[in-house]
């Protein structure tokens, strides 16, 4: 009896109230209303970044967030044409149930002979299209051709006008440089040394100013050696005219 209490008073209780699915739902909606908010938040900083892909994704994102509503919108509006559409109110449409016509014989071939043409015509289309995609690939083979000949042509005309003006230009610095050296060997002959060095200088023939350069140091030391070699020879013949003196006046005591 006691134990049976017990349980009455246990069992007595009311009953805990259930979780409502509405109430979830709306918690569920609540909060992911709230991270579409925060998200589109997080995605407005995106404006300021200078990667492109980065902020084009960014902007797409923000976009698909904000047609989320209307997505909901044409899915219910889909729904509801669905249901309407699948329910009873349907058999009141009686042109729903009504049989296709049947074709005849004649109809048949009408529209066996229509689609012949439709096929024949596309056939046509089609080779056409071919056709004008063959011609257009030869023109421009042949326009490709015309312009790499026309460009070879202005290339060895260039090339030929480049090598016509060096060959003149190497003839004319070939006929002065004969005109500077028979100059040259005509001052060379006349002897005019002024002229010469002047013609040297002009040209700028470093060869010949070194040469000319080594002539004059070696006439200088010719030179030199001359003056000195003279005064040698003067200062011998002085001290055997002194030596021939001496011996004069030491003779001449003795007479």
């Amino acid at each position: 009896k006691q134990w049976y209490q017990r349980r009455v008073a246990i069992t007595a209780g009311g009953r805990c109230a259930g979780i409502d699915p509405q109430d979830i739902l709306k918690e569920r909606e609540y909060r992911i209303s709230q991270r579409m908010a925060l998200r589109l938040k997080e995605l407005e900083t995106y404006d300021d970044v200078e990667n492109d892909n980065l902020k084009l994704r960014a902007n797409i994102e923000a976009k698909a967030i904000r047609l989320i509503e209307f997505q909901k919108k044409v899915r219910k509006e889909v729904l509801s044409c669905m249901q309407r559409d699948t329910t009873l109110e349907t058999a009141f449409n009686s042109k729903l149930y009504k049989r296709a016509k049947k074709q005849s014989l004649r109809e048949a071939r009408v529209t066996e002979k229509l689609e012949k043409q439709q096929k024949l015509e596309q056939e046509r289309k089609k080779k056409q299209r071919h056709q004008e995609f063959l011609n257009a690939v030869l023109q421009h083979v042949k326009e490709f051709r015309d312009h790499h000949r026309q460009t070879q042509h202005k290339t060895l005309k260039i090339a030929k006008a480049v090598r016509i003006y060096h060959e003149n230009a190497e003839r004319e610095e070939k006929k002065e440089r004969e005109r500077i050296e028979k100059e040259r060997l005509k001052r060379l002959m006349s002897e005019d040394e002024e002229g010469y060095r002047k013609l040297i200088d002009e040209k700028k023939d470093k060869r010949l100013l070194q040469l000319l350069a080594q002539t004059d140091e070696f006439i200088k030391d010719m030179t030199n050696m001359v003056r000195k070699h003279q005064e040698d020879l003067r200062d011998a013949r002085m001290k055997k005219k002194e030596k021939s003196t001496d011996c004069d006046s030491a003779l001449i005591p003795l007479l």
